[in-house]
């Protein structure tokens, strides 16, 4: 039995194959495959050459049943799903090798990463953001819904967005110093805050602006108040949107539910220190740090497709000669 799990970002797009017996025997990197952020076309393009790579390295036969799992950013919604398969049932060539395919959104592989099939929440914070519940055959979404609308708070854009505002209020007096100011002007090798604007302004990306938040994650490291705060603030928002989603999914006498802290954000301790004490008043959730890759997650989708319990999958995972490969 062979999977190829596939983790679509809006970055960048990994993919890893799997044997039951073998394990983890390949992986591959493709340009992002975010549906919303390029286009369906682009998307099921990126898919389709992994896809092919993966019967190029010669691990695969023409005469090999694949299985496919795929956790892609921007198809949260059921009908997205639908309309992403739509556009690879029309132009994949490789159809009939095909045994099955399983499409959910990133954040549930990122989930499912960790607990290996298990119910849980992830909140995931990198460029953008977005907290994701599943308990039995319920996901409820909270965030997510991009930098333009709200700000995508909790994510990269969010806290370099407020990293900015602090350094433009100390600079129009509205606000105190910090030693944000600094760090930028050094950082971008500019010699007035105002020099930052055009910068911004003729190359506006977002990811762009979520590169803000490392001075952020710095200037907390050296007891700056002002990003001491951004941090805080930010914690608040990320556990008060996990505590929403506990509330509608789980009972309030369940215990250690998991609580998956994924993305680039979680890798500064300092956040996580203060996610983890806001969560504490959730005495029913245990919160994990991410460790696994989430293309993980996307080879679980399959599995439990399959029928195989969590247990059943966390033997199997564990237990394969593969498992040295990065990301286990």
């Amino acid at each position: 039995m062979y999977i190829l799990g596939i983790d679509g970002g809006g970055t960048k797009t990994k993919a890893s194959l799997f044997h039951e017996e073998k394990g983890f025997i390949w992986e591959e990197e493709e340009e992002a495959a975010n549906p919303h952020s390029t286009s369906y076309a682009h998307s099921v393009e990126v898919v389709n050459r992994l896809i092919n790579k993966a019967y190029e390295a010669h691990f695969l036969s023409e005469n090999t049943e694949l299985s496919i799992g795929l956790g892609v950013a921007g198809l949260g919604r059921k009908a997205d799903q639908i309309k992403w398969l739509k556009y690879f049932q029309e132009s994949s060539l490789c159809l009939h090798k095909i045994k099955e395919i399983v499409v959910e959104n990133d954040g549930k592989i990122a989930l499912y990463s960790e607990t290996l099939g298990r119910d849980g929440i992830v909140s995931i914070c990198g460029t953008g953001a977005i907290t994701i519940g599943v308990h039995q055959a319920k996901t409820v979404r909270v965030g997510g819904w991009g930098h333009l609308v709200g700000g995508d708070p909790g994510s990269g854009y969010h806290i370099g967005s407020q990293a900015l505002i602090a350094v433009f209020d100390e600079l129009d007096g509205l606000g105190p110093e910090t030693m944000l100011t600094s760090l930028i002007l050094e950082g971008e090798t500019i010699n007035r805050m105002e020099d930052l604007v055009p910068i911004l302004y003729q190359d506006f990306e977002k990811q762009r602006i979520a590169a803000f938040a490392s001075y952020v994650f710095q200037a907390a490291n050296q007891k700056d108040e002002v990003a001491i705060n951004i941090i805080r603030e930010t914690a608040k928002g990320i556990a008060r949107r996990g505590g929403i989603l506990f509330q509608k999914l789980f009972q309030t006498d369940v215990k250690n539910i998991p609580f998956v802290l994924a993305g680039g954000i979680f890798q500064n301790d300092f956040i996580v220190k203060e996610v983890t004490a806001e969560l504490a008043a959730i005495s029913s959730v245990k919160v994990i740090k991410a460790q696994r890759h989430p293309v993980v997650g996307s080879i679980v989708l399959v599995l439990k497709q399959q029928g195989y319990s969590a247990e059943q999958i966390e033997t199997m995972l564990t237990n394969t000669s593969g498992r040295q490969k990065r990301g286990l």
